[in-house]
């Protein structure tokens, strides 16, 4: 791996992941956060389309049951989804070809930052409100040029903490990743393989499937599931 291009694509990284994430709830909300968008998007700035395409579509599955309404701060799987994407596509371009083991790590090393993630909003949130506090005070003090501000300041926070930890979540998880990829081997490596290829994706059917209601949707989500499957078994995954 040469240092230089790493951070790049570090660089890049953290910038969509900022993108992102204002878009999850700070600005936008064009539905660009959806892991489904969110990996092409990383995928497309780093070069690999297609590993970002097949990764946001399983990633979507197993987040589907994740939504935002109300009041309601559901765990970030734009972040979880962010690190998971970065991970792989790192691998694949500094390492070698991303293999169901290396994607099947991948995600689960990102799974408990959608938790995280969420405190992570919850805090930012608290923090944020102080900002209205600032702008009552600013109008009645009939200080615009502040009212003018205070809006930059709360999105720059959203974007700076989203940036950081997808590129940080992605370096560190890269890291555990070549150290822990060569070591599998026998029943270790058949079994994070039926993880990635038959359970993962049934889990997301699963999520899918509890949040249907008409057969139509039940029947389009086995068609997924399905297509998943097959794209895994003819190497269309490495």
């Amino acid at each position: 791996m040469e240092p230089e291009t790493v951070a790049l694509d570090l660089a890049l990284i953290a910038a969509c992941g900022g993108l992102v994430g204002l878009d999850r709830r700070g600005a936008f909300q064009v539905m660009i956060s959806q892991p489904l968008v969110a990996v092409p998007l990383l995928g497309m700035a780093l070069g690999d389309l297609e590993t970002g395409l097949w990764l946001g579509a399983i990633l979507q599955l197993l987040w589907m049951s994740s939504m935002l309404f109300g009041a309601n701060t559901p765990p970030n799987e734009t972040l979880s989804s962010m690190v998971a994407g970065g991970m792989v596509l790192l691998y694949g371009e500094h390492i070698a070809k991303a293999d169901v083991g290396v994607w099947t790590l991948a995600i689960l090393l990102a799974v408990p930052l959608g938790p995280l993630g969420r405190r992570i909003d919850e805090r930012l949130e608290r923090i944020n409100l102080g900002l209205s506090q600032r702008a009552l005070a600013a109008a009645a003090e009939g200080r615009i040029e502040v009212l003018d501000r205070l809006p930059w300041v709360g999105l720059a926070r959203v974007f700076s903490i989203h940036a950081a930890l997808a590129a940080l979540g992605s370096g560190v998880g890269l890291l555990v990743i070549a150290a822990l990829h060569p070591v599998l081997d026998g029943a270790l490596l058949a079994a994070v393989v039926t993880v990635g290829t038959y359970v993962l994706p049934a889990l997301g059917l699963a999520v899918t499937v509890s949040l249907v209601r008409r057969r139509r949707s039940i029947l389009l989500g086995l068609i997924t599931f399905v297509a998943v499957i097959v794209m895994l078994d003819h190497g269309g995954v490495g």
